[in-house]
């Protein structure tokens, strides 16, 4: 089984567009989706249509996707000085009943047979895992050797293996179009495949990976997209200038 990895898409069309058709020349099976659907960028029916018609066969709620839910139910916080609540409020506007179907079928933890699935940490479901002291915090909450997540924006794996009685960990952090890391047989490691969306380490490219269950090897992307378009998007739909900048940063 060859799954392809996606997480915080963030309603940004071309990246996911770009993303897809890049995945679809090398293959995969099944898809898992690691949240933020939704949030930031002007496409969010758009890109809840192309989540639709993948059918992911993993589907995890993120922090964005459960503001925009418990907003229906007005439950959330509305604060008139937040970017993320002003593009929520907006996306709600525009959803059709299928997506915001979909949103509702998101759930927090997967746990599958080698591997399982969250959005932020385990335990503490939107703290970000984004240095080793937080991957050290979850470590213990992990129910198999391999814990994939979202929310940082950052691809990059944590890996921890026993030695001598001490926890010895590794960080990779993959920036280049293309990195390779294969799960070691005694390691635990918690896996970022980067944001679709909205890159955030400086380099201004979408974020996926593949991942093979067998061989337990995971191919992580970089690829493409076009920012103007976006960008184009954002400041004709009056969104706030800053989701417009920020992406040709990759910031």
């Amino acid at each position: 089984m060859r799954y392809l990895v996606l997480s915080d898409v963030h309603a940004n069309l071309p990246a996911l567009d770009a993303v897809l058709l890049h995945a679809s020349r090398r293959g995969y099976d099944e898809v898992i989706f690691l949240g933020d659907a939704v949030g930031y960028y002007p496409h969010a029916e758009e890109v809840l249509q192309r989540l639709l018609e993948l059918a992911p066969r993993v589907r995890i709620l993120g922090n964005h996707d459960a503001t925009l839910l418990d907003m229906i139910g007005g439950e959330a916080e509305r604060r008139d000085a937040s970017v993320v609540s002003e593009v929520l409020e907006r996306h709600l506007e525009l959803l059709s009943e299928d997506s915001l179907a979909f949103l509702r079928s998101l759930v927090p933890h997967h746990v599958d047979e080698k591997w399982e699935a969250t959005h932020g940490a385990l335990g503490r479901r939107w703290d970000y895992l984004a240095n080793v002291s937080a991957a050290q915090a979850t470590l213990p909450l992990m129910k198999t050797q391999l814990l994939f997540v979202g929310h940082t924006h950052f691809p990059k794996v944590f890996a921890s293996v026993s030695s001598g009685g001490q926890e010895l960990w590794r960080t990779v952090a993959f920036r280049e179009e293309r990195g390779q890391y294969r799960v070691p047989p005694l390691a635990r490691v918690i896996a970022n495949p980067g944001a679709v969306g909205q890159p955030r380490d400086q380099v201004p490219l979408a974020a996926y990976a593949l991942f093979d269950v067998e061989t337990m090897n995971l191919d992580f992307h970089r690829v493409e997209f076009d920012v103007a378009a976006v960008q184009a998007d954002v400041r004709a739909q009056g969104y706030p200038e800053v989701l417009a900048a920020r992406l040709a940063l990759g910031r």
